[in-house]
């Protein structure tokens, strides 16, 4: 008999058109999971002003001031300090600029914890979706960027010093945006999250080798591995050389 109502109860549901899938799992296959999270996310960033577009109109404007105040230095002696302040401003406070995409973040993982419950999809394909989606914006932010500043400041002439900047500032962003949507999930709100991820940062800008040399910073726990795991070392290392 109570078969019987089971099986009525789905014939009823299915005539109007609201049987869904009985065991709460998706039947889509890896590829068209993947396909259809990117171009959902990508349409949401390209509709939210302020995911990306409000982020990259702040970017131009501030590499524009970055490049008047470091216009054309030379190539002096006296020119390696500003070469390395500005190599270290966009290293350090260009990532940081990454921490406004919180309000963001917290509001596309609350979608992401109701679907994954549901079954539709995992977090890896989650998680790389959500990178590719996100690639041409950081890659816009970080081209506009890099171009507005190196060639304002003059660095170097050869176009492989310039391509090395901006790989090091795409990666660098990028790396820092992963965290943050880490550092997302982990707390109840996103006022708690800038406060962590304002912290993490601050972290990484201390012991990237700008306010104090690596060489000179304390081998305990600091340089040992905090400076070696901490990207914007690596990266700043290098700019400096552009």
């Amino acid at each position: 008999m109570q078969q019987m109502q089971e099986l009525g109860l789905q014939e009823i549901v299915a005539i109007k058109g609201l049987l869904v899938n009985i065991r709460g799992e998706s039947q889509a296959n890896w590829w068209k999971q993947l396909s259809t999270l990117t171009r959902r996310s990508f349409i949401n960033m390209w509709r939210d002003l302020g995911y990306y577009w409000v982020r990259i109109i702040v970017y131009i404007l501030l590499s524009i001031c970055v490049g008047t105040v470091f216009l054309d230095v030379g190539k002096g002696y006296t020119a390696i300090l500003a070469h390395g302040a500005c190599g270290g401003f966009l290293s350090g406070f260009m990532t940081f600029m990454s921490i406004g995409g919180f309000p963001s973040f917290i509001e596309e993982l609350k979608v992401f914890y109701k679907e994954r419950l549901d079954g539709y999809y995992g977090v890896a394909v989650y998680i790389l979706s959500n990178f590719l989606s996100s690639f041409p914006y950081l890659t816009v932010m970080s081209f506009g960027t890099s171009s507005i500043t190196y060639y304002m400041v003059k660095f170097r002439p050869e176009f492989s010093n310039f391509f090395f900047v901006f790989l090091d500032l795409l990666s660098s962003i990028a790396t820092v945006e992963s965290c943050m949507m880490t550092i997302a999930s982990l707390v109840p709100n996103y006022l708690m999250g800038f406060v962590i991820g304002s912290a993490y940062i601050g972290i990484l800008m201390m012991t990237s080798g700008f306010f104090r040399l690596l060489p000179d910073i304390p081998k305990v726990f600091w340089r040992y591995p905090v400076s070696y795991v901490n990207f914007g070392s690596w990266g700043l290392q290098r700019t400096r050389m552009t």
